[in-house]
């Protein structure tokens, strides 16, 4: 009788040091997650809308495990999504909208991070939606300010 007790007090007491068996996983987006200082370097297809370099902050919040949303990309467009999958953030073609709400053809991007930093770019354009902007490029490079989960 003895032995069972003590057998059954050290299983609970291993399944509790060892959370039952489960271990928390990291959720693939997390690495992307956060408050960025960017400064990117854009340039328009149009030359009256010529080309330039913009510093700003860009969010990347959760939307579930991997998916992400993307808020002021190149200042203009928010509510981009993407998909985190492994060192890389995805970002399928879409239709994204500024906050004036404007929309404009995003097309299929990457991210990743080098040295530390993110680098993000984007390509959009309104060449059927009146075309005043063009085709716009815009590499972003941002350092994390707040991370989180």
């Amino acid at each position: 009788m003895k032995k069972i007790y003590l057998a059954t007090l050290l299983l609970v007491i291993g399944f509790s040091l060892s959370g039952c068996g489960k271990k928390e996983t990291e959720r693939p987006n997390a690495k992307f997650i956060g408050s960025y200082m960017v400064k990117d370097v854009w340039a328009s297809s149009k030359p009256e809308i010529g080309s330039g370099s913009l510093e700003y902050e860009l969010t990347i919040q959760a939307k579930g495990d991997s998916s992400v949303v993307i808020d002021n990309i190149n200042k203009t467009l928010f509510g981009i999504y993407g998909v985190a999958r492994g060192d890389t953030l995805y970002i399928a073609s879409q239709t994204g909208r500024s906050k004036a709400g404007k929309s404009y053809d995003v097309g299929e991007q990457f991210g990743y991070f080098s040295d530390g930093k993110l680098v993000l770019t984007c390509d959009y354009h309104d060449l059927y939606l009146g075309n005043l902007i063009g085709s716009v490029s815009a590499t972003m490079i941002g350092t994390r300010i707040t991370e989180s989960k």
